[in-house]
Order: structure tokens, then C-alpha cells, then sequence
């Protein structure tokens, strides 16, 4: 967006300026806590305060009342939009994963963020519906008196602005399908992180179903992974290594594209997802999609692209017997020129609103 925003305000004639201050995606909880802090130090610093600022884009990993409060006195009164790519009030549980003990403060943060920022965006109506459905429960938890009507204060300055994709991605759906696998079983990518959310076991049991049929298939997984890998990839990787043709993260943009247009079908079993980018990334390049008809894919896909979830099995095994169709169109919905687009309107509608 950094780069995305200059390019949709020029279309319209307008400038528009974005620098960008960021810390590494680790330690989430103390990025919550002190994000807020160590960033406006690095403001200061780097002497943008000088040079003024018209409005912050903060993501859900800060404390909005923590920010404001840090700013220069003269900065206080721009405004805030706080984007939620992700939220802690209604990131669930998982099937796959060991029950963890939920700490409510890191949701109370995020409602808090919501309720004091001039803005709030979400990256999908799945995602926003979601978070607005479960305040009314989540604040009648506490004791009184208890902040009123959050929900509707919350709804009544939001909108859903989404990411988008890269033209690269665009470019390698619109070409000829990649040659690096060569001739062969249909190719199945797995392009998620490498976490229990994603439903790597429920993926692992749609390979197994086919299999066990007789229906031949190969494997590209890649994706980040971490320290703790779910189970389900060493099963994967001992139960079908004659099948695999690449497996692990792919160190380069490039490397990542070209599995990604070699690919033919991308098996979504995820139990968790607020906007889905590589689902999309991977319709944009041409992959078959299997994916349920639920989270925020109904977002992005029309209902008859979609399966129940009961059903992504059954729709695996037809896809390996070459009843693929095209999802390109879908997510050229979500290439960056569009996205930008709203995206600068929505920022212009929050100036509006503060004037």
C-alpha cells in the first residue's frame, strides 16, 4: 500500500506521500504494549514531525490510546484509521491445535484501538462482521459500569478495505502455464504458513482420501515455517516423498512464482482466515481453487466456486480427475490498481469527516 496509495492519488491528480515505520513480526504481545513507543521515538528521529503528517495507518499490533498519547502535542489531533488484518477478540480456537488459555486483555486492546481511533478498517466483511458480532458478548463480560453501544460506534466508522495483489502474480496468470514440474500428475500446491490453522492434518487426509483411490498426484508445498511445525508435515513428507517435487519455503520472489505457475490446484483446508492472500495469490496464477464455503472465501469467490467443508475431499478428487476450472477472474477483483483505488478514497472520505 505504501507504494500503491502515491500511485491512486496521482491517477486523480492528487500527491500523496507515505513513509513507512515498521518492527519485525515477532514478540506479538510486546508489540502490543510497546509498539506505540519505540515507533514515535523512531518518528521523532527520522524528523517527520517536521516535515508534518496529515494521518497514521496503524495496524491492530498497536495501542491507538498508547500513540496518541506519545505523539507530539501537535500531532494529537490527526487522525488514526487502525487496520485490522487480524483481531484477538474473535481469533478462534483450532481443531488441530493444543487448547491455549485465551487472555481477554489483548481483545480488550484491540476494542479499545477500535473505539478511540477516527477510523477502522478491515481487510474483509467476513472479518468485520465477525468482530462486530462478538463485542456485545465480549463487554458484557466485564464488570459494570461497561463501556455503551460499542458495536454501533464501532460499525458506524468502519469499512472494509482490502489488500491487494501483486502485479507479478497478475502477470504469471495472464502468461503460459510454468514448465518446472514438466510432464505429470496434476501438481497440488500448499502455499500457508506452516501452522496449525491453515489445517495442514485436514489437507493430509484429502491426500490420503485420493490415494487411497488410486488417483495420482504431486506435491509443492511451500509457505513459512517456524520453529514448531505441526505433525501433519513429517507425516506428509515421510507418507509421500516419492510425490513431493518441492517442499519448504521458497527463499526468493521468483522461486515462489514459478511453483506457483507450474502449479494446477490449490487445496485450502484452513480453519482460520480473515482475508486468505494466498488463496487468492494462487487463483490469480491460475490454480484451480478447492477451498470451504466459509471464512472470508465467500468474499472472494462466487458460491458455486465454493464446497462445504465436508465436501473439500470429494472436490479434491474431482479436480485430480481433470474437472478444473478457472478462478482468475475472481481475484483480478484484488489486483492493487483496483484495491488502491478504494483505498484512497476511503483515506480522503476520513479527512473529510475530521474537516
Amino acid at each position: 500500500m505504501a507504494r500503491e496509495w502515491p500511485l491512486a492519488a496521482g491517477r486523480v491528480g492528487e500527491v500523496l506521500e507515505v513513509e513507512v515505520f515498521s518492527l519485525p513480526g515477532r514478540h506479538w504481545k510486546w508489540r502490543m504494549h510497546a509498539a506505540s513507543l519505540v515507533l514515535v521515538e523512531r518518528m521523532k528521529a527520522s524528523g517527520v514531525f517536521d516535515r508534518g503528517v496529515d494521518a497514521f495507518l496503524v495496524t491492530d499490533m498497536l495501542d491507538v490510546a498508547q500513540l496518541r498519547s506519545a505523539l507530539p502535542p501537535g500531532e494529537r489531533c490527526k487522525p488514526i484509521i487502525l487496520y485490522f488484518h487480524e483481531n484477538q477478540l474473535t481469533f478462534p480456537a483450532h481443531p488441530e491445535r493444543p487448547v491455549k488459555e485465551w487472555d481477554g486483555h489483548y481483545a480488550f486492546m484491540n476494542v479499545s484501538g477500535a473505539l478511540l481511533a477516527d477510523a477502522v478498517w478491515f481487510n474483509s466483511h467476513y472479518h468485520r462482521n465477525l468482530f462486530l458480532e462478538a463485542l456485545p458478548g465480549f463487554i458484557s463480560s466485564f464488570p459494570a459500569p461497561r463501556p455503551v453501544d460499542v458495536a454501533a460506534r464501532i460499525k458506524e466508522r468502519s469499512e472494509v478495505v482490502p489488500i491487494g495483489i501483486e502485479a507479478d502474480i497478475m502477470a504469471v496468470g495472464d502468461g503460459p502455464r510454468g514448465t518446472l514440474f514438466g510432464e505429470g500428475a496434476p501438481v497440488v500446491v500448499w502455499n500457508h504458513r506452516w501452522e496449525y490453522d491453515k489445517g495442514p492434518s485436514a489437507f493430509l487426509s484429502c491426500l490420503d482420501e485420493a490415494a487411497a483411490l488410486g488417483l495420482e498426484f504431486s506435491l509443492a508445498v511451500v509457505g513459512e515455517q517456524f520453529e514448531r511445525v505441526p505433525d501433519a508435515f513429517v507425516e506428509m513428507r515421510e507418507r509421500y516423498a516419492d510425490r513431493i517435487l518441492v517442499w519448504g519455503y521458497r527463499g526468493t520472489r521468483t522461486e515462489y512464482l514459478n511453483v506457483l505457475r507450474s502449479g494446477d490446484i490449490a487445496l485450502v483446508t484452513a480453519h482460520h482466515d480473515f482475508f486468505g492472500i494466498s488463496v487468492l495469490e494462487a487463483a490469480a496464477a491460475g490454480l484451480h481453487v478447492i477451498a470451504p464455503r466459509e471464512l472470508a472465501y465467500p468474499d472472494h469467490f462466487s458460491n458455486d466456486q465454493l464446497c462445504d467443508r465436508r465436501e473439500l475431499g470429494v472436490a479434491f478428487q474431482s479436480a485430480l480427475r481433470d474437472n478444473r476450472s478457472d478462478f482468475r477472474d475472481s481475484a483480478r477483483a484484488y489486483s492493487w490498481d483496483l484495491v488502491a483505488d478504494k483505498a484512497w478514497s476511503a483515506l480522503k472520505r476520513v479527512w473529510e469527516a475530521m474537516t
